[in-house]
This record gives C-alpha cells, sequence and structure tokens, in this order.
C-alpha cells in the first residue's frame, strides 16, 4: 500500500471535513452533518471514480479482467473526475439525510470540495513513479529541476510536476470560491461557479499530462470538463430572466465554437509539429473567453437578484 499517498488523501478529506464544520457553524447549521458528509463521500467518491473508469475506458480491461476489473484498484484505473462527481453527490445526499436545503448545502460545501481536490492533485506526488500527474520530460535546469516545478526520476531525468500547478489552480478556486459574497443571492450559484472554473484549468492541465484517460488521441478527462462547462453555461443561461432567443443563449454556441478550437488544437498537438507553445496559447485564449462567457451571465444573474 502506498502509504503517503493515503496519508496526504485522508489529510485532505480532514481539512475538507473540519473547513466544512466550521462553514456550516458559521450559518447556524449543524457541523457535525460534515462528518455524515465525509462517511458518505468516502466509499461515494471512490465508487465513482471507478464507474467513471469503467464505462469509458472498459474496453481496456473489461476484456481481460471482466467483473474483477471493478475490484482493481490501480492508480490509472480511476476518474478523476468521476470522484469529484461522487463526492458532490454525496453531499446532496447528506443535505436530505439531515433535512436541509440541498442547494444551499452544496453552497456551504463548495470551497472545501475544491481544497480537497487540490489536496487530491497533491497526492499524485506519490504516484509518480507510474508517471502519474507529470507532463513531458525537459533537459535538467538547476531551478526548474526540483519541486515544486518537476520530479526527477531514479535515472536523473526531470519531468514537469502539472499536479502541483493543478493543486495551485484549486486552492485558488477555493479561496475565490469561499471569499465571495455576492454568490449567497443566488441558492446553488456558488456550487457552480466553483465546479465551473475547477473545469477551465482542468482543459488545459489535461493536455499537459503524459498518463490519462484516452480515445485515440482525445483525453477523456477534457471532453467531460467540457460537458460539464456547456452544460453549466446552459444552466445560466436558462435562468436569465427578461431575454430570449440569441441574446439569451448566445454563450452556447460561442462555447462550442471554442471547445471545436481546443478539438484541433489537440490535434494539432498530437499529429503536428507546429509549436506547442503557439497551440497552448490558442487553448488558454478559447479557455478564457469561455470564463467570460460564464461571467457574462453570471452578472445578469446577480444583477436580477438584487
Amino acid at each position: 500500500m502506498n502509504q503517503p499517498y493515503f496519508a496526504v488523501m485522508a489529510a485532505s478529506a480532514a481539512l475538507m471535513t473540519l473547513w466544512l464544520a466550521l462553514r456550516l457553524s458559521r450559518r447556524g447549521l449543524k457541523p457535525w452533518w460534515a462528518c455524515i458528509g465525509l462517511l458518505l463521500s468516502l466509499p461515494l467518491g471512490l465508487i465513482a471514480a471507478k464507474l467513471f473508469y469503467i464505462l469509458l475506458q472498459g474496453h481496456k480491461v473489461w476484456p481481460s479482467y471482466g467483473w474483477a476489473s471493478l475490484l482493481r484498484m490501480e492508480e490509472t484505473e480511476l476518474s478523476f473526475f468521476g470522484g469529484c462527481v461522487g463526492v458532490t453527490l454525496a453531499m446532496a445526499l447528506t443535505a436530505l439525510l439531515v433535512k436541509t436545503p440541498v442547494r444551499q448545502f452544496l453552497d456551504v460545501f463548495a470551497p472545501c470540495g475544491a481544497l480537497m481536490a487540490a489536496g487530491a492533485r497533491f497526492a499524485e506526488k506519490y504516484l509518480t513513479m507510474g508517471m502519474l500527474g507529470v507532463g513531458p520530460y525537459f533537459e535538467k535546469h538547476p531551478i526548474f529541476s526540483r519541486m515544486p516545478f518537476a520530479v526527477t526520476d531514479d535515472w536523473g531525468t526531470s519531468y514537469w510536476a502539472v499536479f502541483m500547478l493543478e493543486m495551485a489552480l484549486a486552492l485558488a478556486v477555493a479561496a475565490v470560491s469561499a471569499l465571495r459574497k455576492k454568490e449567497n443571492l443566488i441558492p446553488g450559484l456558488r456550487l457552480e461557479r466553483t465546479a465551473f472554473y475547477l473545469c477551465v484549468p482542468q482543459i488545459f492541465c489535461e493536455s499537459l499530462r503524459l498518463i490519462c484517460l484516452k480515445w485515440g488521441f482525445v483525453r477523456v478527462e477534457q471532453v467531460l470538463s467540457a460537458i460539464a462547462l456547456v452544460g453549466l453555461l446552459f444552466l445560466g443561461c436558462m435562468k436569465i430572466r427578461n431575454e430570449s432567443g440569441w441574446k439569451r443563449f448566445w454563450p452556447i454556441p460561442a462555447a462550442l465554437l471554442c471547445i471545436c478550437v481546443i478539438v484541433g488544437v489537440e490535434f494539432a498537438l498530437d499529429k503536428t509539429e507546429l509549436s506547442p507553445i503557439l497551440l497552448y496559447a490558442v487553448m488558454l485564449l478559447m479557455l478564457s473567453a469561455m470564463g467570460a462567457m460564464e461571467w457574462v451571465c453570471t452578472r445578469k444573474r446577480l444583477k436580477q437578484a438584487e
């Protein structure tokens, strides 16, 4: 058993639970509800991570292992996206069990969930022997060939520490999610925005990883994140009142266009010799545009709620 990995994951779950208890207490709710959430999120997160993998990559393991593939706990046979979905569903179930409004409870949980996601990414530091969580190798550099920028294997080869970038971005999302006050005007909005801004950088970071879930050159968790982004944008557009037609729903076709460009970027990265720096700049531009669309939708919703 990889003890350091599980120790970090346990610490992340404990910090998430403690923070959730504090946030619940500050809102006049029972802090011990956070313990129920923890007890549900651990099994449901793991089950969802495994089921997502089997559904999306079963063609790789099912012919060899059959039903036994459901019990294989290989590090590369779990879906991070699926795990996040499982934990969120566990928190929704917790709200139902304690008979409190689900959207409000999930809003309280949102930054705590981002914190746990950051911890899960940092835990990948102890899985790098399997190349999980790292990006392309590069020539050794006296500054960048060390943490937090890179990890070095036993042969002295340096690889970009993508998991550290993902951890930092998730921590930033957790901080902003916790500090923003206006989202309190609309139940569920804090969770929506936290999920959205966890998915945006995930599309970029997933592209940097050497090991990931793939269909050919298509990176599966990029697809899941893109679906989530469009779904959340559509939900935001649906909740805008006093507008209709193109004025209300223009972010949806615009976001789909951005995603098409990102797909083209991924193809070019895999099949052409175009400059990766240029291609990633295009990808970041498209992701920034999608973030701007979300900001426009949210601003309209908040203005309606004031």
